[in-house]
């Protein structure tokens, strides 16, 4: 990975997401070996309330893996973010399909890297995003 100090705080974290998806989750090898590119190995991911070290993290991206639709068109849409030395801030979308249906996710999240650019903790929230809930009648009721 790119240093974060190399980019603007939305690229580094967009870069960071689609060069992992293409290296990691879409890669037909063991992810373990690439995803040290990403993250420390003392990683400390907590989405939801729920911790992730890098064991779990790592048995989270296999059925993951298995679950993609073939060309599952994921994209990393960055909304916003911020960078105060080695942390960002940031809101994001995540596009992506599994072999059943198109998955969007909203996830707003604060991550701390090391200078060479890799993930050592993450705490944040996520939102599935429904057909519904992206309506114009939706995003009027929830601005009232």
């Amino acid at each position: 990975m790119r240093p974060l100090a190399q980019s603007t705080p939305e690229q580094f974290i967009t870069d960071f997401f689609t060069t992992f998806h293409e290296q990691v989750v879409r890669g037909d090898h063991d992810p373990a070996p690439a995803m040290a590119r990403f993250y420390t190995p003392d990683i400390l991911m907590v989405s939801d309330g729920i911790p992730l070290d890098w064991d779990k993290l790592l048995a989270h991206i296999r059925p993951v893996r298995k679950n993609l639709a073939p060309d599952d068109e994921a994209r990393f849409e960055v909304h916003e973010a911020i960078a105060d030395g080695d942390r960002i801030a940031a809101r994001l979308t995540i596009h992506a399909a599994t072999r059943k249906k198109r998955v969007t996710t909203e996830v707003v999240a604060f991550y701390t890297f090391t200078p060479d650019g890799r993930m050592a903790e993450s705490h944040g929230c996520t939102r599935i995003v429904t057909e519904a809930s992206t309506t114009p009648e939706a995003e009027s009721e929830r601005r009232e």
